[in-house]
């Protein structure tokens, strides 16, 4: 049986790994049913110790944890921020799977544009990145990117141009993520809200893609 698993973190650097500053929520669930556990929950059924507890729970079940990435990522930041541990033998990565080996081949990266392979709708992704286009004109943010480009530059060289393009939407899209979490805490963990949208779309559309790839 699987169970996709996604993670949200607070993150407002340019690198997906050292710069993951708290484990916001993460995420459980398929294409139907999906369920929510998040830092700053009031609500004692879904903050993340209740979640910890629910895995280890599925763990003992002999559930397989699925996920796009989830070795390289989700994975690591459960370890990290919860102390828990999945072993290898209940982790089923999408993305080290032939079919999406074979997109990576013909450069088609990222769950976005794979999902677009087979026709899966990812408004969420979308709405998400709206959000982080207007991020982008921030003035702090643009100081910041600009920055941090330079560093980038100093490390691997290329064009000032493209260092910085790459590093301001990474920056501006982890305050999109931020912005819409905290509006989702203001809320109460209201379902309408597009933290909740997002993170529970990453669920729904991970479990389709499992499915068209035949698992």
């Amino acid at each position: 049986m699987h169970v996709v698993l996604d993670v949200e973190t607070k993150n407002l650097g340019c690198d997906v790994i050292k710069d993951n500053e708290q484990l916001l929520s993460f995420q459980l669930g398929d294409a139907t049913e999906q369920e929510l556990y998040y830092y700053d929950s009031k609500d004692k059924q879904s903050n993340l110790e209740i979640g910890k507890k629910r895995i280890m729970s599925l763990l003992s079940q002999g559930v397989t944890f699925a996920g796009f990435n989830i070795k390289n990522f989700d994975i690591s930041i459960l370890k990290q921020f919860l102390g828990v541990e999945i072993p290898d033998s209940n982790i089923f990565d999408l993305y080290q799977t032939p079919r999406v080996c074979e997109l990576r081949n013909m450069k088609i990266f990222g769950l976005e544009r794979v999902c677009g392979e087979y026709g899966i709708g990812v408004v969420h992704k979308r709405k998400m990145n709206e959000r982080a286009e207007k991020c982008q004109a921030k003035e702090v943010i643009q100081i910041e990117a600009k920055a941090k480009a330079l560093e980038v530059m100093k490390k691997k060289g290329g064009t000032f141009n493209y260092a910085f393009n790459e590093v301001l939407h990474k920056i501006a899209y982890g305050h999109a993520v931020w912005g819409s979490y905290l509006e989702f805490v203001e809320s109460g963990g209201q379902k309408n809200t597009l933290f909740y949208e997002y993170a529970i779309g990453d669920v729904i559309c991970e479990h389709q893609l499992l499915k068209k790839l035949g698992y």
